[in-house]
């Protein structure tokens, strides 16, 4: 399964992130202060995109899709 998040780049100066937003799409943006990392993914476009975490770090990002039947 190929992977559907990339990690984003952190300005260690200011801790903060640069994403620009994508027509068409919507970006969901995981900041995780514990483990310093930065991470993206795209939504699902029917059905729910879910942040996991365990012990208080991100653990894993769940995709739940489906198709709407009267399309």
């Amino acid at each position: 399964m190929a992977k559907r998040s990339q990690e984003i780049e952190i300005d260690i100066n200011n801790m903060s992130v640069q994403q620009q937003l994508e027509p068409g799409k919507v970006i969901i943006v995981v900041l995780d202060g514990i483990q310093g990392k930065a991470k993206m993914c795209q939504a699902v476009e029917h059905g729910y995109t879910i942040i996991e975490t365990a012990n208080g770090k991100t653990a894993r990002i769940r995709y739940e899709e489906s198709e709407l039947f009267n399309s």
